[in-house]
């Protein structure tokens, strides 16, 4: 095989590849709506499963839970803000209870 052969098989081929690769974009920017699209990428909050007894347990929680508050609503993000602010309420009733 030629070198001249082997740049058009290797054209051939990169031309294959690109055209079903902007074909698949095309059909998924065409079909998808923002709701799919976010829901592909949003992150499901964890569940507790362990309960958290004492204060600095409670302490800690809530410093994180805090932190990440904060970062969600710098992104913008107020779906996850208002889940993380349920999550803050429930520690801070179990802080009241101690």
């Amino acid at each position: 095989m030629t070198k001249k052969e082997m740049n058009e098989l290797a054209d051939m081929i990169v031309d294959k590849l690109l055209t079903t690769y902007i074909r698949e974009n095309a059909t998924w920017y065409t079909s998808s709506t923002m709701d799919d699209i976010y829901n592909q990428f949003k992150q499901k909050p964890k569940k507790r499963t362990k309960k958290k007894d004492t204060e600095s347990e409670l302490l800690g929680d809530l410093a994180k839970l805090l932190t990440k508050l904060e970062y969600h609503k710098e992104k913008e993000e107020y779906e996850l803000c208002a889940e993380l602010q349920k999550e803050i309420d429930i520690v801070n009733e179990k802080l009241s209870k101690l």
